[in-house]
């Protein structure tokens, strides 16, 4: 009998693996890792497939996201010749939520008691009580002792009152289950579930800019997300149903053309700046229906229909950045990521929407990662993978082993107590 040239990386592999999935609207993507012991990250394997039965975030097609994900996945497979059991899952969607939530410790002038902690997170699990959510993060913002505040660490300290601020990343409880049942279904194992854009700033951004404060942007095919950090710490995060495809769909419904063809024009054409030495210059293409009838579109045209779109977009997130109580902490850092990122003048175009400076960012530190996969079209799980490996402040990972998903809000709220006395 022939033995299979594919084998099992927990029995027979020297090298630690690491497998990430990332499940987006447009696409699915998995990438397959071996870690040195110096925790550096070569690529084995890799894989990406149209997502089919998700849209925005939400499944409304369980039987097609499954294949899409067990065909991404042996995709990966393939090309690593082995086999993975687990799965770090990344997610996006808008139905996720982060609250900010400050506590106070009254210590009196003692170390932390386990009857200090418990009046704190008695009133936080009261006020706070989550229906049908479940915490995907738990991020420590900043400490205070006797109203002293940006204390990393409050460890052998003493004082009064001990200050906490932390934000809770949380997810909707069944779409979770969805996602999880996808994944069980396609014979894999999920190591944790990872808010994609909180992953993506961690590995993205530089440790200068998480400190400083910076905005990152990241723009897919039907969802957007802006994230704020500072302090080290994810502060603020909202995602919107708005990205890519819409501008796909206005070159499709304008020029009538297939939206295939409206998908390339846009990713090899699509610009923002009006060079006058080629705005007249023409782009020749199929025209929708069966004769195939080719039609030529101006530069200038095309500009026309893109920049409204993007602008919406652009302007959209800038809104959302002014509402919010963190555009001066955020001062003048901006990046951007995602497929439309590369659109050529999306920098600068969105550098005068926003009044910032802004950057790309795009993948980094991984070796092996296949060419087409460079782009920051795969930020996202390319970050998922540094992600795995990196030290974070998320207490959740912590919990994690302690944890059931059964759990309500309140028990889940009296593991991070003893998580505390633990620590402290």
């Amino acid at each position: 009998m022939m033995k299979s040239k594919w084998f099992n990386y927990s029995y027979f592999s020297k090298s630690p693996i690491v497998a990430v999935l990332d499940v987006g609207s447009s696409k699915i993507c998995c990438l397959i890792a071996k870690l040195d012991k110096n925790n550096n990250i070569s690529i084995v394997g890799a894989g990406f497939q149209e997502s089919k039965g998700l849209v925005s975030g939400v499944i409304t097609d369980m039987s097609a996201l499954e294949n899409s994900v067990r065909n991404c996945v042996a995709s990966a497979e393939k090309m690593a010749s082995l086999r993975i059991k687990k799965v770090i899952i990344g997610f996006s969607s808008v139905n996720i939520d982060i609250e900010n939530i400050n506590i106070e410790v009254d210590l009196k002038g003692a170390i932390i008691s386990q009857g200090d902690l418990n009046k704190a997170y008695n009133f936080l699990s009261e006020k706070h009580n989550i229906e049908n959510k479940s915490i995907l993060h738990i991020i420590p913002f900043q400490y205070s002792i006797d109203g002293n505040k940006g204390v990393k660490s409050p460890l052998g300290m003493f004082g009064d009152k001990l200050g906490l601020e932390i934000s809770i990343i949380s997810a909707d409880t069944n779409t979770l289950r969805n996602i999880e049942n996808v994944v069980k279904n396609s014979d894999l194992e999920i190591e944790k579930i990872v808010y994609t854009p909180y992953a993506t700033g961690v590995s993205l951004l530089s440790e200068e800019e998480k400190e400083l404060g910076v905005a990152l942007i990241d723009i897919g095919a039907t969802l957007s997300s802006i994230s704020m950090f500072y302090n080290g710490a994810m502060l603020y995060s909202k995602v919107i149903p708005l990205g890519g495809n819409m501008v796909t769909n206005d070159i499709s419904r304008i020029f009538s053309l297939s939206l295939s063809n409206s998908e390339r024009i846009k990713i090899i054409n699509g610009q923002l700046i009006e060079e006058l030495e080629n705005s007249l210059s023409t782009i020749e293409v199929n025209a929708l229906g069966e004769d195939n009838d080719s039609i030529e579109i101006t530069r200038r045209d095309l500009i026309s229909v893109i920049k409204p779109r993007i602008f919406e977009i652009i302007n959209t997130i800038n809104e959302l950045i002014q509402e919010s109580r963190y555009n001066d902490i955020i001062a003048n850092r901006v990046v951007i990521t995602g497929g439309v990122a590369q659109m050529d003048g999306l920098l600068d175009f969105s550098s005068n929407i926003l009044n910032k400076k802004v950057r790309l960012g795009k993948p980094q530190n991984i070796a092996a990662l296949p060419e087409n996969m460079k782009s920051p079209s795969f930020s996202a799980v390319c970050s998922l993978l540094n992600f795995s490996i990196m030290e974070n402040n998320d207490i959740n990972t912590n919990l994690s082993n302690k944890t059931n998903k059964s759990d309500n809000y309140y028990v889940y709220i009296q593991k991070i107590k003893n998580w505390f006395v633990e620590n402290f």
